[in-house]
């Protein structure tokens, strides 16, 4: 891995400044495809305010840093390893640092076609940006395919058509926003079985936070972002569907539930059970009761 990235510097700089279009029928008109490399001045323009474009582009920070702005106004730092997203007439903003050098991979694809990749859930309208990484593999690839488009002829438009969608595809695996989500969704399933245990004993959730490696803090907002609840809500309601699979099983009394569960008070537990189920445990349970023998 090690020498693959000291040789991404010699193959960036090989990169050369090229635009190809190319354009594809459709129902009622024509659509536009274009990819290559853009570099420097005078194409990145350095600002944009309040830009527009018909057509869905990806654009692949290779060099550079700068700042994106989306339509609902959410900005973005970007730098080597962004990937940029602009959709088809919602407003941006860029700003390019001209401290720095630029080169940028962009692919450009009709609106229908980014209309399809949103109707079968390729991509969302958010995040406009995300980070994709960099290193030469991925860099050769972007080489190959510009490079393949710049000698295809226009009665090749299908087979280029069938090139770009894995190439989108391949932008949206290398998300790494989706490796955090992944190991966030993972923390979180973990915090559940933990919350949904373990009843007859208190369980604090700074502990659980410790458990699955997060503060108390983002334990409690990553949680809530996921399961739209508090891990303290989480836990009653858990507690609440256990109670009920005790009082239908009907071989403890109410108070042995209630120890079970951890209420040192079984007037407590009544009261709990009834405000979450709008009914006591024992009128629960005998209407439960009433069901099983009509069902006989």
């Amino acid at each position: 891995m090690g020498k693959a990235v000291d040789k991404l510097p010699d193959i960036l700089d090989r990169i050369q400044r090229e635009v190809h279009h190319r354009m594809v029928k459709r129902d009622g008109g024509r659509g536009l495809i274009s990819t290559g490399f853009h570099m420097g001045l005078p194409e990145l323009q350095m600002k944009k305010r309040a830009a527009t474009q018909a057509e869905y582009s990806i654009s692949y920070i290779m060099c550079g840093q700068g700042w994106f702005s989306d339509s609902l106004g959410k900005r973005y730092d970007f730098a080597p390893g962004s990937v940029v997203q602009r959709y088809p007439n919602r407003k941006y903003d860029v700003f390019r640092d001209d401290a720095f050098p630029h080169l940028e991979f962009f692919l450009i694809l009709p609106k229908p076609l980014y209309e399809g990749f949103l109707a079968t859930g390729l991509t969302v309208v958010q995040p406009s940006l995300f980070n994709a990484g960099i290193d030469v593999l991925f860099v050769n690839r972007l080489l190959d395919f510009v490079q393949r488009f710049r000698r295809s002829s226009s009665n090749e438009v299908r087979s280029i058509l069938m090139e770009t969608l894995p190439l989108v595809i391949e932008f949206y695996k290398r998300d790494r926003s989706l490796e955090r989500d992944s190991k966030d969704k993972e923390d979180i399933e973990r915090a559940c079985q933990l919350l949904g245990s373990g009843f007859g004993s208190k369980i604090s959730l700074e502990s659980i936070a410790h458990e699955i490696g997060l503060s108390y803090e983002s334990f409690r907002k990553k949680f809530r972002e996921h399961k739209e609840i508090s891990p303290s809500q989480y836990r009653i309601q858990k507690k609440q569907e256990r109670a009920m699979e005790l009082l239908i099983e009907d071989r403890l009394s109410i108070k042995e539930i209630a120890h079970e569960l951890g209420y040192e008070n079984p007037a407590n537990f009544s009261r709990l059970f009834q405000k979450a189920t709008g009914y006591p445990p024992g009128s629960f349970r005998a209407e439960h009761r009433s069901r099983s023998e009509r069902n006989l």
